[in-house]
């Protein structure tokens, strides 16, 4: 039996997809179209190998697609009885109980603060009732890992290295501490790796430098252990130099080459480099993305090096639900010609769409000055939250484009003008880290940056209709066809 029979819904790309995933490369890569089914698949793979004694996990972008991935699961196991424990990784923000929703200002809070739920650990029966079921969401998860008094962090934190499946964010797969936390793993899956591309941590100077001292000081007068002194620090009310040794810590313990930009200190690992650091350890890698482009940009960031197999599969825009037309037009959102006449011209181009089409309307924008300018013609709200308007502007890469969920009534999707990425000094100093790496020339790399990163959010703002129903997008831009074509 192929595992992807284990899966109760099919799409025509199946099959195709589970033969790559059974290839007897080590390091495979895929680019696929959103809708073709890779999430259903890797996690049929996933649980396919559990039953035969392989752990593994797959590494998502969002939380929310963390829990998509989930409820595949969940679907997957009432179709097999066996004993399997498929868990989330924790997020010590969303888990903590004691200040729901804030941010976790140092390492070692839970001590610093004497947290009475660290005195309960006991997560056997906790493991009992998570291998009978899979909650939906994260707030069925609070509800069992809570009980009893309990703290959900830890409870979760103790059950990854006794998972069979593991369902995390990409920060679990990049981040060396939060990897060890897994356990032994035979395979492991990264969905949406175009997320890795110019990934880093930031820390700010002067708090390093403040660490750093108080660290040295700790050392001189015979402490080991920097969580202590994290601790000791908290407790006497010493908040921002407790705050000063947690980033340093931190820095010390990520990977990555340091760059300076303005008051920040960068750590900038690139993604072979975390390839390469946990390939070693695992029988297979899966490395997947609908929107990576161009697909040899996609190759050398991830297998440089590597023995490995690339697959394509066609479709980058368009499905069979969603109607894709680049307009022939004189309109650009260049930065040149961000102006009043150059708005009205596009909201006229929307209204006549809009008057064509007959269904409501979503206009994507490369920023949110764009997004006022073109509103301001239409006279329709720029907004991340549509109430069923007409017509509604947002901007590409942001809560629409990222997946929340909308009305489904808006078929029309409007791209007015091309998701360019802003090129800051940060991005160019990571780009030069990736050149000394690479060994490909910062401009080039700019280039392909600049075009994979347009294609991607365009994708992404693209894939918002068509999804049940049938959808139509139009691409306002002259330089559209210069690129995809007609």
């Amino acid at each position: 039996m192929m595992f992807s029979e284990l899966i109760p819904w099919r799409t025509k790309r199946m099959d195709e997809l589970s033969k790559i995933f059974i290839s007897d490369k080590k390091l495979i890569l895929i680019r696929a179209p959103a809708g073709v089914g890779k999430t259903s698949v890797a996690m049929a793979y996933l649980i396919w190998n559990a039953l035969m004694g392989r752990r593994g996990a797959i590494f998502l972008r969002t939380r929310r697609e963390v829990e998509h991935a989930l409820n595949i699961a969940r679907s997957v196991s009432e179709r097999i009885n066996a004993d399997l424990l498929i868990i989330p990784t924790p997020s010590k923000r969303e888990l903590c109980v004691m200040r729901p929703g804030r941010e976790i200002p140092i390492r070692f809070l839970c001590p610093a603060i004497d947290c009475d739920r660290l005195r309960r650990r006991k997560y056997s029966d906790v493991e009992k009732v998570l291998r009978r079921n899979i909650p939906k969401d994260i707030h069925e998860y609070m509800y069992i890992l809570t009980r009893g008094g309990k703290c959900p962090y830890l409870m979760l934190k103790a059950l990854l290295p006794k998972a069979d499946v593991i369902v995390g964010v990409h920060e679990y797969f990049s981040d060396p501490y939060l990897y060890s936390l897994l356990g032994d793993l035979d395979i492991a899956i990264i969905d949406e790796a175009h997320n890795f591309i110019l990934m880093h941590r930031e820390f700010d100077k002067k708090l390093l430098e403040r660490g750093r001292i108080l660290v040295e000081e700790f050392y001189e007068k015979g402490g080991r252990n920097i969580g202590r002194l994290i601790v000791a620090l908290w407790r006497e009310g010493k908040r921002e130099d407790a705050i000063a040794v947690s980033q340093y810590y931190q820095y010390s313990i990520a990977d990555g080459v340091d760059r300076e930009v303005g008051d920040k200190i960068l750590k900038i690992p690139t993604p072979i480099d975390v390839v390469e650091k946990r390939i070693d350890k695992l029988r297979k890698l899966v490395i997947m993305s609908s929107t990576l482009y161009p697909s040899r940009f996609f190759e050398i960031l991830f297998s440089k090096g590597i023995d490995h197999e690339m697959h394509i599969i066609p479709g980058l825009m368009k499905t069979p639900k969603r109607k894709i037309t680049f307009l022939d037009t004189k309109l650009s959102t260049t930065h040149a010609e961000r102006n009043a006449e150059t708005y009205r011209r596009y909201a006229n181009t929307i209204r006549r769409i809009k008057q064509m089409v007959r269904h409501k309307v979503i206009v994507f924008t490369p920023s949110y000055d764009v997004a006022r300018g073109i509103a301001r013609f239409l006279g329709a709200p720029v907004t991340d939250d549509p109430k069923g308007e007409e017509i509604v502007v947002t901007v590409y890469r942001g809560r629409i484009a990222e997946g929340v969920e909308i009305p489904e009534d808006y078929r029309i999707a409007v791209m007015a003008g091309l998701p360019y990425p802003k090129i800051t000094r940060k991005t160019i100093e990571i780009l030069k880290v990736y050149s000394e790496r690479y060994g490909i020339d910062v401009e080039t790399l700019k280039e392909a940056y600049l075009q994979s990163s347009m294609v991607s959010a365009l994708i992404q703002a693209m894939g918002r209709v068509g999804r049940k129903r049938e959808g139509y997008v139009f691409v306002i831009d002259r330089r559209a066809i210069g690129i995809f074509g007609d």
